[in-house]
């Protein structure tokens, strides 16, 4: 993380996003719990700024976050896979939390998501080193 020039792409009290345009790169930092309106705008977000700046890799830190409800669950699913189905994604790095109900949530999206033909593949992670490792090998 230390050679990557990051830049605060968008920021909230629930969500920091991080961009480095030289690797397509963006990291995710999601907190606490997040009403649905929030999390929903932070979605779409999201999935415009990997469609505008053509992102390839995300890190994705839920290490912090409260598992959202099943209904924002199948909305993010739903809206999100339509969006970044043409998206130049190539890898996606989840770091978990110990909580297995965040876990659970974030595999029932993944889950969901799965019925429309994504670009990249996806790994669960339990430290950022290892997930930065996975994302950045060639």
């Amino acid at each position: 993380m230390e050679t990557l020039e990051l830049a605060i792409a968008w920021e909230k009290e629930y969500v920091t996003m991080r961009y480095c345009s030289g690797e397509h790169f963006i990291w995710n930092e999601w907190r606490g719990a997040i009403a649905s309106v929030e999390l929903r705008e932070a979605m779409i977000f999201s999935c415009d700024f990997i469609l505008k700046n053509n992102v390839e890799l995300i890190l994705a830190d839920y290490t912090l976050m409260i598992a959202p409800s099943l209904d924002d669950q199948v909305w993010i699913a739903n809206h999100t896979a339509e969006l970044l189905q043409h998206s130049k994604l190539r890898k996606v790095a989840n770091i978990m939390a110990q909580d297995m109900f965040q876990q659970l949530a974030i595999h029932t999206i993944y889950g969901m998501a799965s019925e429309v033909p994504l670009p990249c593949e996806s790994r669960d992670f339990v430290t950022r080193t290892d997930a930065l490792k996975w994302l950045f090998m060639k």
